[in-house]
């Protein structure tokens, strides 16, 4: 009697099984058109990426006014950037001494490491050879000061 009940039990469950399966099929079915038909209808071209801005682009970078802390080598920076760009020599660092490019360099360390036996005191540029320059943001200025309500 024992083994007629567990036959049974196993027949009860195969059909049962069979029976969730045949149902999830057709559920399939009829959901899978409802939800196609409003993707078709409302297929268009997909828009293009939008890249966030980077920062300022190389050919647009000012020119430092005379007067200003390294505005010579600034501008020689300015000058020279494309070419190292089309060198293929971004994410190096060169070092700049008024208008003279004494070299670039693969880390701003082994940059400034130079920089300070050549031109012992004196002030020199060290800068990553990049196609943007990133913006610059300080807190106040940028983004007002947490609690700058009287300002």
């Amino acid at each position: 009697m024992s083994e007629n009940g567990r036959e049974l039990v196993e027949a009860t469950c195969r059909e049962a099984l069979e029976r969730e399966r045949g149902q999830k099929e057709r559920d399939g079915s009829l959901v899978e058109p409802i939800h196609r038909e409003p993707i078709a209808q409302g297929r268009v071209e997909p828009l293009a990426p939008c890249e966030p801005s980077r920062g300022v682009h190389y050919t647009e970078l000012p020119e430092a006014k005379p007067g200003e802390p390294l505005a010579e080598e600034w501008n020689t920076y300015r000058r020279e950037v494309g070419r190292w760009l089309a060198e293929g020599l971004e994410g190096r660092h060169v070092l700049i001494k008024g208008e003279e490019i004494i070299g670039v360099y693969g880390s701003s360390e082994e940059a400034t490491e130079t920089g300070l036996k050549r031109s012992l005191l004196q002030p020199f540029f060290v800068h990553p050879i990049r196609a943007d320059e990133p913006y610059l943001r300080i807190r106040g200025i940028n983004y007002p000061w947490p609690n700058s309500r009287f300002l």
